[in-house]
């Protein structure tokens, strides 16, 4: 129990350092967002103000993680601060694709492994039962 304890603190700590780290990076994230959305387009204080009120950013950061854990709880990864679509649909398709290079790289290790030491093991099997007679 102290063992889950530990991770489930863990897991908040990473949680509430990716949820702030816009914040960490002492960068505006609304001047992020207006040249990802329109990279020709000037900051001007009422465009980045427009954004910070659309994205949510003009409000507490420490609420904003709140309300971003509290939507994780509820499934919800949030939306886009750059398209305004859910990002729940991308972070599932990337997730397949990480599953899947994960379990052919496992593959690959184990059989690799058993090519390896497939020699050596039967010669100790050998020995053994030599050994044993």
């Amino acid at each position: 129990m102290k063992h889950l304890a530990g991770r489930a603190a863990a897991l908040l700590a990473v949680l509430a350092v990716i949820g702030l780290l816009p914040r960490l990076t002492h960068t505006d994230p609304a001047r992020t967002i207006l040249h990802a959305r329109y990279a020709d387009r000037p900051p001007t204080a009422e465009t980045l103000d427009a954004i910070r009120a659309e994205t949510g950013l003009d409000g507490n950061p420490v609420r904003l993680l709140g309300d971003w854990l509290t939507g994780l709880l509820h499934g919800d990864l949030g939306t886009s601060w750059v398209s305004g679509q859910p990002v729940t649909p991308d972070t599932l398709s990337a997730l397949g694709v990480s599953l899947t290079l994960m379990g052919v790289s496992l593959t690959a290790a184990l059989l690799t492994a058993g090519a390896l030491t497939t020699r050596t093991l039967r010669r100790g099997a050998r020995h053994r039962t030599a050994a044993a007679r």
